[in-house]
């Protein structure tokens, strides 16, 4: 495996370092995620089997920690922070989603390990950062995107602002840790010497905001919520979501090449010609709502399938809206061996996501189930103990 003979260690709950440690663990790095003494709070979240909970059967927490270690740690009990400072100075890394000033206080942040371990790399997940006037403040990944301005540019125009979904920012700021951690071992060989990484959820999703930024900079533009369209940047048209006789279907054309492209497949309606129809740019901008009745009417006596069908044939892009049960079953997922089966202890076989991405020469190893509470606290132990 790629990080094999890499050791880990993970001290925080919910989604955000948790996904960072998972992505290693997946690439072959040894994770040992330091529990409190009621478990990570994942573990209190479903879904449950049969809805009844169990912290030993939360579906969030299986897909989040799969093939790691979990010892308790007390944090709040000095033996606990010097058990978590033994393994420490044993690790590579250390990821860690806990607040700045608690890690502080318990002498557990970067000035007090960074110090004690030269070669440590030290990644920090919060919501603003460890730095600057909100670094103590209490927050989340709906925070994050509250602050980045992407709550405020999500949901229909004339409405309230809507939640960015799934947790977003919390899986996004894991995947940018882990990414940004990789680079840090990298520098690691040639320096010899570890460093501090921070990672603020609110910067993650910012960045990915850019276009926003970018607009407001050059042009003065703002981008406004569009609902089921996706012009609020003033990009062509079509770019969207639209009802087909079974369903949605996801429409874009970023090109006129592709508009034609999908006018033709539809049977080239006598409109089509027509100079109103053919700038994208002013359609999206100043007269959606008069094209996407047109675009409608088009679809409405296809299907789905159908239409996915016609896409392809004719070369433009459009997907069904797919709900996570057609997910799980779809055929491209299937084909690339995304979804893995697990057998979840006292639950059965779950089908789990596993790397978003592959390698030409290497697999990632097998998913593991998840582990119990504290279930390697005692092998942890024996190890210290043994030098």
């Amino acid at each position: 495996m790629m990080l094999s003979g890499l050791t880990v260690v993970e001290a925080g709950e919910f989604v955000a370092a948790p996904y960072c440690g998972r992505l290693l663990a997946d690439l072959g790095a040894r994770v040992i995620k330091l529990e409190p003494p009621g478990g990570d709070l994942a573990r209190r979240y479903g879904p449950f089997p049969g809805g009844v909970p169990d912290p030993e059967k939360s579906g969030l927490f299986a897909f989040l920690n799969t093939g790691k270690e979990s010892v308790v740690a007390d944090f709040a009990d000095p033996a606990g922070r010097e058990q978590a400072r033994a393994l420490a100075a044993r690790a590579d890394v250390w990821i860690t989603g806990y607040p700045c000033r608690q890690l502080t206080e318990q002498g557990l942040d970067w000035d007090i390990l960074g110090r004690a371990h030269p070669r440590l790399v030290y990644c920090a997940l919060s919501t603003f950062g460890w730095s600057g006037p909100y670094r103590d403040r209490q927050g989340g990944g709906f925070h994050a995107s509250a602050l980045a301005g992407v709550t405020w540019a999500i949901g229909n125009p004339g409405r309230p602002p809507l939640q960015l979904p799934l947790t977003q920012a919390d899986f996004q700021g894991g995947a940018n840790a882990a990414c940004a951690i990789l680079v840090a071992l990298y520098a690691r060989r040639r320096s010899g010497a570890g460093q501090f990484i921070d990672v603020a959820l609110a910067e993650v999703l910012a960045n990915y905001a850019g276009i926003g930024s970018t607009l407001y900079l050059y042009y003065g533009l703002q981008w406004r919520r569009d609902g089921q369209r996706a012009s609020g940047s003033m990009g062509p048209y079509p770019l969207g979501i639209f009802p087909c006789k079974d369903g949605l279907v996801v429409l874009i054309a970023r090109t006129l090449r592709d508009w034609d492209r999908f006018l033709k497949a539809m049977g080239s309606p006598p409109w089509a010609d027509n100079s109103r129809y053919r700038d994208q740019v002013a359609m999206g901008r100043d007269y959606p709502d008069e094209v996407d009745a047109l675009v409608k009417d088009l679809l409405k006596d296809h299907s789905q399938e159908d239409l996915f069908r016609i896409a392809r044939e004719y070369g433009f892009p459009l997907a069904p809206l797919r709900t996570i049960r057609d997910s799980l079953e779809d055929p491209q997922f299937a084909h690339r061996g995304f979804f893995e089966t697990v057998e979840l202890p006292g639950i059965g076989p779950v089908k789990l996501p596993r790397l978003p991405f592959q390698f030409s020469s290497v697999k990632p190893r097998p998913l593991a189930a998840p582990p119990r509470l504290g279930q390697h606290t005692e092998a942890a132990l024996r190890e210290l103990r043994a030098g």
